[in-house]
């Protein structure tokens, strides 16, 4: 019965939200806190690289293939298309919006275009009118 306990002590240690894994992070806070006060922050991050790469040493089998995950998720393959390209709803509402902006665009120019148009049919009339002055 001892070693249910055991396990289960060591199971909600690790587990989210109780009370043992409160305790356990306190403790792991503690000690970092007073590493950090008395050996100074950057030994404290140094030696934590170093145990962090001592523990992907001696906890992956695979580096190789570990690493090459790491590498594709950090740098997508060129011909890899992006997720909003390839849903049809995305493509569809985006389409519609470049459509919407474009009238948007047209339209102003246009109504540029008419004001335009009337000073130069207008601006001969008047230099007639002070040429026969």
């Amino acid at each position: 019965m001892s070693e249910n306990k055991h396990n289960s002590f060591w199971k909600n240690m690790c587990e989210s939200g109780t009370p043992e894994c409160a305790s356990f992070f306190a403790v792991v806070a503690m000690i970092l806190a007073i590493r950090c006060l008395s050996f100074g922050f950057w030994n404290t991050v140094l030696v934590l690289l170093i145990m962090g790469l001592g523990a992907f040493l001696g906890g992956v089998k695979d580096k190789k293939g570990w690493l090459k995950k790491l590498i594709n998720r950090l740098v997508p393959d060129r011909k890899m298309v992006p997720y909003r390209e390839q849903n049809p709803e995305i493509i569809r509402t985006v389409r519609e919006a470049t459509a919407a902006a474009d009238k948007r665009e047209e339209e102003p120019a246009a109504r540029e275009e008419e004001p335009a148009a009337q000073e130069a049919e207008a601006a001969p009339q008047e230099e007639k009118t002070s040429d026969q002055e």
